[in-house]
């Protein structure tokens, strides 16, 4: 009987607006960069974002990192561009850390950890890594942790 109910209870509330409404508008920001210029989501309408929310004290972060950097790299030609957003407590750490490892710092955000903090809210990230592809238009059409990223996609959005 409680199962049956239950059953009842979704299909209603599916009926009722917990239908798919499609993909979400990705929320606009602005945030500095580890090199001090101000980077605006919306500067990349037109490409394909790869962006990353990480931390250096985050060891599966400092893993998949890199490989995020391989795959972007992979469709640079094409116009696919990676943001990483630090969630360290110092644009300093963040910073040493990329150039220890041979990244760029320009495309890493930070601005501050609590302007860092409220970008994580903005796109509803609970826990990192946590990566998004955003499509040209501006629309979120990946969401998950970021070795589920493959080829398959974010090639339909390219």
């Amino acid at each position: 009987m409680i199962v049956a109910i239950a059953v009842v209870v979704g299909v209603v509330m599916y009926i009722l607006g917990g239908a798919d409404t499609g993909p979400e508008l990705a929320p606009a920001f602005t945030l500095e960069n580890l090199d001090g210029v101000e980077v605006s989501l919306g500067e990349f309408r037109g490409s394909v974002v790869i962006l990353d929310f990480w931390a250096t004290w985050c060891k599966p972060c400092t893993k998949t990192f890199p490989e995020l950097h391989v795959l972007q790299q992979a469709y640079e030609d094409q116009g696919v561009v990676l943001l990483g957003i630090s969630l360290d407590k110092s644009a300093q750490r963040a910073r040493d850390h990329l150039v220890e490892n041979g990244f760029a710092t320009d495309n890493v955000l930070w601005g501050s950890l609590e302007e860092a903090r409220e970008i994580k809210e903005l796109f509803g990230v609970g826990g990192i890594p946590r990566t998004f592809v955003i499509d040209r238009a501006g629309y979120i059409r990946f969401s998950g942790y970021p070795t589920r990223l493959t080829s398959d996609e974010i090639e339909p959005w390219l």
